[in-house]
C-alpha cells in the first residue's frame, strides 16, 4: 500500500464504509468490495472497521 499517513487511511477507510452502508444490507458487489477493502485497510492499521473510525481525528490536516 502507499505510504500514507495512518489518518488518511482512517479517512479512506471512514469514505468506503459510508458509500457501501450498513454492512447487513449490502445489495451489490461494489458495496461488498468497498467492505473487503475497508476491513483489508482497518486490519493493515492493526484494527476492526468500527475501531479504525473511532480512530479518525476530524482535526489533523496532514
Amino acid at each position: 500500500m502507499p505510504d500514507y499517513h495512518a489518518q488518511d487511511w482512517l479517512l479512506i477507510t471512514e469514505a468506503l464504509v459510508s458509500w457501501a452502508g450498513n454492512p447487513n444490507d449490502l445489495e451489490t458487489p461494489r458495496q461488498r468490495r468497498a467492505w473487503t477493502l475497508a476491513e483489508e485497510i482497518a486490519a493493515e492499521q492493526g484494527l476492526a472497521p468500527g475501531e479504525a473510525l473511532l480512530q479518525i481525528d476530524d482535526d489533523w490536516s496532514g
